[in-house]
């Protein structure tokens, strides 16, 4: 059995490869993938094998099967490495577009484009000119140096491809630039020998084939030698001339026939791109008569286009820079679901904002019911506790020593603290509102602030520190005198504890409006920044403490109406401030 048990962890493990690979084929669909299945397929085959012949097989010749699954498994591999080879080298499929780079897969783009052209014009006037017209592009672009007409009288570029080297920047304009002029020379050709309206029909078919991830580079080629010249090649004489004479676009350059060649414009950014074009298309449409049908006919050119590389036209970016009469539809189209997608982001935002407030909210009343529930859980238990710690400093359950004394007596000063901890916890919840406004009423500043110096002066006298206090006369503040002079308590016990010896805490209050300032300064060490927002929250503490006076004096102000912040410098000390209305509502 022992034996067993990695065989048979194994066959668990191979059946699970084998489930994964098979969901892979489920989704992708590949003829390789599958071959890759079968051969996984064989491993948990292999391991049943093992678990029978161990159980039930003594004879010698068993062990030959597993040498032939493993053959076959093997088998199967090369037949699944052998079909995907044979796809990347058929230049087909979502692994070789995947395999490729980008600069690669633009030159065959391009050279698939040109041998269009050239299977064309070789039939009419032979390959010779087709090889003139290379040699003069090589000669301009150096970049061209490698590409060739072979025997098959077709481009071949697979030596320009090997001496690309390492992809850097410019290089893809570089080599759009380049094939551009050299596409641009063999349609000129094409077009002295047949309608340029039926060559616009084989430009159309030959930019279909494109994989749609490069497509953007052949939008020149398309807005200028697929949406323009056709009327320009079709155009009056006088309007094309005067068209010559205005058209001072660079990168752009109109030829007598009506020929536009753009190569140029690959030097400037996509966007100064699509502006020189509309800037063309803009003149064109204020020299020729019949502007308006050639906003039509423009508009059944750009529909015409193949789904491919209408991704990279049909950008609202783009459409709304077009004269009007010119994809208005879409325009609006475009226009709604820009509007909507905006409507739907800015819905989303009002949506997280509003999970986050109720997340928040949810979250603030568990930890209320958390705090509460455990505060008067340990209460309880406390109360009994210090009721016998009474009873015994009182000798009532008997005589105690001197020692015994002295360690009550440390019990109940922490039975104290603690109590005072679970008072200030059950503070935290959020305070009533009904119960608040019935305890509210009219005092003034001076008198709770005389009780806080009264009940803080003996801790200030231990650090020999000195605590000034400037009230405006007849100051007062409505809300609930006790829960506020607890909050200012707090902070002024806050600012004597954080204050070195000799330091000096400041009280000042005065009128500001309808509302009351206070504040209290010290001259303590200071809060860090990245601390300000943070002092407030429960249970943070910068150094002992349990955290809670800060937190109970925001709650308390907060259940006011009122606002309290800090503002602090590292190494001079801090600010608090505190503004309560001052009278009722």
């Amino acid at each position: 059995m022992n034996i067993l048990f990695p065989v048979i962890a194994n066959l668990f493990l191979s059946i699970i490869i084998l489930l994964i690979s098979i969901n892979i084929y489920t989704v992708y669909r590949r003829k390789y993938i599958l071959w890759f299945v079968f051969a996984l397929f064989l491993l948990p085959v292999l391991f049943i094998y093992a678990i029978f012949e161990s159980l039930y097989l003594k004879n010698i010749w068993g062990v030959l099967f597993y040498p032939l699954i493993i053959i076959i498994a093997e088998i199967a591999v090369i037949m699944a490495q052998k079909n995907l080879l044979s796809s990347l080298k058929a230049e087909e499929g979502e692994e070789y577009r995947l395999l490729l780079r980008e600069d690669i897969a633009l030159i065959r783009a391009f050279g698939k484009l040109a041998n269009y052209f050239i299977g064309r014009i070789s039939l009419l006037v032979g390959i010779k000119s087709v090889e003139e017209i290379l040699d003069e592009c090589i000669e301009e672009y150096p970049i061209l140096a490698g590409c060739y007409i072979g025997v098959d009288e077709k481009l071949n570029t697979e030596a320009m491809e090997a001496g690309m080297g390492e992809v850097v920047e410019g290089r893809m304009e570089e080599i759009c630039e380049a094939f551009s002029y050299l596409i641009i020379k063999l349609i000129d050709l094409y077009a002295a020998m047949v309608p340029y309206g039926e060559i616009v029909d084989d430009m159309v078919k030959a930019i279909g084939r494109i994989d749609k991830k490069i497509a953007r580079y052949f939008m020149p080629f398309i807005l200028f030698k697929i949406i323009l010249e056709p009327f320009l090649r079709e155009a009056k004489g006088d309007e094309l001339r005067a068209l010559r004479l205005s058209a001072d676009i660079k990168g752009i350059y109109i030829g007598r026939k009506g020929e536009i060649k753009y190569h140029w414009i690959y030097r400037f950014e996509e966007e100064e791109r699509e502006e020189k074009f509309v800037e063309l298309l803009r003149i064109i449409l204020a020299i020729f008569e019949n502007s308006e049908e050639i906003k039509k006919e423009i508009t059944e050119s750009f529909r015409k286009l193949p789904e491919n590389v209408k991704e990279n036209i049909y950008r609202y970016e783009f459409i709304k820079k077009l004269p009007k009469g010119i994809l208005d539809e879409e325009k609006i189209v475009l226009m709604s679901k820009e509007r909507l997608i905006e409507e739907l982001i800015d819905r989303q935002k009002k949506l997280e904002e509003a999970y986050e407030r109720l997340a928040e909210a949810k979250l603030d009343k568990m930890k209320s019911s958390f705090i509460d529930i455990i505060a008067h859980e340990i209460k309880t238990p406390l109360t009994a506790i210090k009721t016998y710690v009474d009873l015994m400093r009182k000798e009532k359950l008997g005589k105690l020593t001197k020692l015994q004394k002295e360690k009550l007596e440390k019990v109940a000063k922490n039975i104290e603290k603690m109590t005072k901890l679970i008072d200030d916890m059950l503070q935290i919840p959020t305070i009533d509102a009904k119960e608040l406004e019935l305890r509210k009423e009219l005092f003034e500043v001076k008198d709770i602030m005389e009780k806080i110096i009264d009940d803080t002066k003996e801790m200030a006298r231990e650090k020999k520190q000195k605590i000034s206090v400037d009230v405006e006369p007849a100051l007062t503040v409505f809300g609930d005198k006790n829960l506020i002079e607890k909050a200012i308590k707090n902070i002024v016990t806050n600012a004597i504890k954080y204050t070195p010896e000799k330091g000096k805490i400041s009280i000042k209050a005065m009128r500001e409006g309808n509302y009351a300032h206070i504040q209290i300064s010290d001259t303590g060490k200071g809060i860090e920044k990245s601390e300000l927002e943070k002092i407030f929250e429960p249970f943070y503490s910068r150094g002992g403490g349990a955290g809670l006076g800060l937190a109970i004096a925001k709650n308390v102000v907060e259940s006011h109406g009122g606002k309290i912040w800090a503002e602090s410098v590292v190494g001079k000390g801090s600010t608090f401030h505190i503004v309560l209305r001052r009278k009722r509502e």
